[in-house]
């Protein structure tokens, strides 16, 4: 069964002290119409929080990178790649990635499938981690509208489940998933 890879991570986030700075966001620095050619911390930052997704880590993966949560509760990450080059201060690219827990269910044929159903992401699989990971990459030659960088990031998110359901097959029901979620958000153990 699919996990996500950072379970005990929300309850190590609920317990972080870290400063309140860390996670804050001037949302103006992902204004639509605003052009690119390199990222910061802080561009992530905006972009995240203005599609509104909770900031619960900063720096995990490098210096410009960070770790959210979705309204849905789906974990991801936003990394900054080609960084502080002789072309720019910031990143060149970013990565944005969701990631699950493996497990004895997967394969590399369920992999493969994933890649060859949504080619818009590449999925891959670190056995040694134990992670199955869904990863969008965006370069920024030339320069980007941040409206690209969200679409990018609303695409990462929305075919991060959708790879999860190539690489752990169910056949349970829409409704037997609405109502296992609706139970598992009333918090009611005795279901």
């Amino acid at each position: 069964m699919r996990a996500f890879l950072a379970v005990a991570v929300i309850a190590a986030t609920m317990s972080f002290t870290a400063s309140a700075d860390d996670f804050t966001a001037d949302t103006s620095l992902a204004d639509n119409d605003r052009v690119v050619r390199s990222v910061t911390l802080e561009d992530l930052k905006a972009i995240a929080v203005s599609e509104g997704h909770e900031i619960t880590e900063v720096g995990g993966q490098g210096d410009v990178s960070l770790r959210a949560l979705t309204p849905e509760g789906l974990i991801f990450h936003m990394i900054g790649t080609a960084c502080d080059t002789e072309y720019a201060d910031g990143c060149l690219g970013m990565m944005v990635q969701v990631r699950y827990d493996s497990d004895e269910d997967v394969t590399t044929e369920a992999i493969n499938n994933a890649n060859i159903s949504y080619a818009a992401v590449s999925t891959w699989w670190d056995k040694e981690e134990k992670t199955v990971g869904v990863t969008r990459y965006i370069i920024l030659d030339g320069g980007q509208r941040m409206e690209n960088l969200k679409v990018n990031l609303q695409n990462a998110l929305s075919l991060g489940p959708m790879v999860a359901d190539v690489v752990w097959p169910t056949d349970v029901s829409d409704d037997d998933l609405d109502a296992y979620y609706e139970w598992l958000n009333s918090g009611d153990d005795d279901q």
